[in-house]
């Protein structure tokens, strides 16, 4: 758990959560279930650049948490995905990576950065509108690929509180 706990800050820091003098900051339109589904559908469109001859099961996070990104009640929904690799088979992480990047670098409201591991293993972080992020790279031994998301930023309802699971 620490090291999921200790993923979500980062990616949070990376994602470049918005505050309120970030241009385009939170998305007023978005509900908490739609951030959600948007975050979960990119995290298995990510799983599906892995070789589908090296993937033993594919596991998403059915609930995750909320962070702030603004200052009046705007929110990431946070989830993850873990592609486990099959019994001997492996990954070409900057293989990986390169294929992210082609997909997803050049507009269509998504960019991307390098964010190797901190074992310098490759990684890439995808960022998309109103904060959005998602930080796709090998686990440290060489076992799984992991997908961390972060939603794009969305105004929490009152009533609801940003200190539970959903």
């Amino acid at each position: 758990m620490t090291t999921l706990t200790t993923s979500m800050v980062l990616l949070a820091a990376l994602s470049g959560c918005a505050d309120d003098t970030t241009p385009g900051g939170t998305d007023k339109s978005l509900t908490l279930n739609a951030a959600k589904a948007t975050a979960q559908e990119m995290e298995s469109e990510l799983a599906s650049y892995v070789p589908s001859e090296s993937i033993a099961s594919i596991e998403q996070r059915p609930s995750g948490f909320l962070l702030s990104c603004d200052r009046e009640r705007g929110y990431q929904w946070s989830g993850r995905t873990d592609v486990t690799y099959r019994d001997g088979a492996s990954v070409d992480p900057q293989g990986l990576v390169d294929a992210i990047t082609a997909a997803f670098g050049n507009g269509d409201g998504f960019r991307t950065e390098p964010a190797p591991t901190i074992d310098g293993q490759p990684g890439v972080h995808v960022l998309g509108e109103f904060g959005a992020g998602y930080l796709v790279n090998e686990n440290t031994d060489r076992t799984a690929v992991q997908i961390l998301s972060f939603s794009p930023c969305f105004v929490l309802p009152d009533g609801m509180s940003p200190s539970k699971q959903y």
